[in-house]
């Protein structure tokens, strides 16, 4: 009989610790993990391991071809198909498209750079869904921001392993790390992923996160939403969006390779002085903020796009002097413009609209993201290769320059705090 009863106290104490949610950290290891990956150690490694100019900017567009069309995808099989088995899935072959890479990258590069972006997309499309089908919903807000923080600290990560060993075999360890990090938590997720509508809450301009996780909206988009004729300040944050990514996306493709070149810095310390920035960048998020709170997200806005034009000058007269500290202050600007123009976007969006079309406009500001830098990447290695990168700045100044007269209509239009109607 006492055996009995302790049999029944030791299986109702484990049936009290299978309720137990995972500790957040633990939880978001994996996922900060494989983002340092493909952020961090990729975005300096990619352009590396491409050499030139052109190809450099080829293999960044199918990168973000590939996470585009992978966050589609996954986020879809995440309706049928249990989510840890998707994890496993997607953490295995990110690390075989990784070694693909290491292996092959002289003759394969670009197309295998597209299928590692598709394979790590998995682990981008679940993130936020992970968050919701692990904690009650009260803890949503705090979580998925702190799911961001944690994936830029992993970015931050990957770029301070790249500055002390620059080559593509360090991400290997990390893929691994990330896969065996999830193990002990496959229980927890051992169901089909429960896609919760995340327009309420979550999406209060008190938030200062900088962007909702690409793939989670893609089952709401639809191509009407690109474009609000009737609203003109959603199709006036639309176009400046589209023009501030298009600026910035030539810079980041052929980042290392541009610093090497133009500004003579060494790879190790390119990829040092980019993770300052990006940590850098977090401070900044939660600054803009409190002005988006304070002012309106449109100054928020524009004051990254600000940002933006005074890092090509800068990034210009590094290269026409020899001064090319400048060069690198520059694209410290262009880093810290990011943070204000995200969350200017993202609450400009959550101000203007009923809270029904959140999420839909969300989800069309991430696919434009991927776009832009798809074709960002693929303009940059062409005007590169044909004209110099002194030209590739300029480009990415003008197209500030058409953000700007999109963010300077925003200002002169009367901000409402009421939501409307798209």
């Amino acid at each position: 009989m006492k055996r009995s009863i302790l049999y029944f106290l030791e299986g109702y104490k484990l049936t009290e610790q299978s309720k137990k949610k995972p500790n957040f950290f633990h939880l978001a290891l994996p996922f900060s993990i494989v983002n340092g990956v493909v952020w961090g150690i990729g975005i300096m490694v990619i352009p590396l391991l491409a050499q030139t100019s052109m190809k450099a900017g080829l293999a960044f567009a199918m990168l973000n071809m590939g996470i585009g069309i992978g966050a589609i995808m996954w986020s879809i099989l995440s309706h049928t198909i249990k989510i840890k088995n998707l994890i496993f899935a997607s953490s295995i072959l990110s690390c075989v498209g990784w070694l693909l890479i290491i292996l092959f990258h002289n003759a394969f590069l670009i197309p295998l750079v597209f299928v590692f972006g598709f394979f790590a997309a998995g682990i981008f499309a679940l993130a936020s869904v992970i968050i919701t089908n692990t904690y009650d919903k009260p803890q949503w807000d705090k979580y998925i921001s702190l799911m961001q923080a944690v994936m830029t600290i992993g970015t931050v990560v990957g770029l301070l392993i790249v500055s002390a060993y620059t080559n593509a075999i360090v991400a290997v360890p990390f893929l691994i790390i990330g896969f065996l990090s999830y193990i002990p938590l496959a229980r927890y997720h051992n169901h089909i992923a429960k896609h919760h509508e995340l327009n309420s809450s979550l999406l209060k301009p008190k938030m200062h996160f900088s962007e909702i996780f690409t793939g989670y909206f893609y089952h709401r988009f639809k191509i009407k939403h690109i474009l609000h004729l009737k609203n003109k300040r959603i199709l006036l944050i639309n176009l400046g969006w589209i023009f501030a990514l298009l600026a910035a996306a030539p810079i980041y493709a052929m980042y290392p390779l541009l610093m090497k070149h133009m500004f003579f810095v060494k790879e190790s310390l390119s990829s040092l002085i980019y993770a300052i920035s990006t940590g850098l960048g977090v401070v900044f998020f939660i600054m803009a903020g409190k002005i988006s709170e304070k002012h309106s997200p449109f100054f928020s806005f524009n004051i990254g796009i600000f940002l933006y034009i005074l890092s090509f000058v800068l990034m210009f007269l590094g290269i026409y002097t020899s001064l090319h500290l400048l060069g690198v202050i520059g694209f410290i600007f262009m880093i810290i413009a990011w943070s204000f123009l995200a969350v200017g976007m993202n609450i400009s969006i959550v101000r203007l609209v009923n809270e029904s079309k959140r999420s839909e406009l969300l989800g069309v500001a991430n696919m434009l993201q991927s776009f832009d830098n798809v074709i960002g990447g693929f303009i940059g290695g062409v005007i590169a290769t044909h004209f110099g990168y002194t030209y590739v700045i300029l480009f990415s100044l003008v197209f500030t320059i058409f953000a700007m007269i999109a963010g300077g209509g925003l200002l002169r239009r009367k901000f409402q705090l009421s939501a409307e109607n798209p």
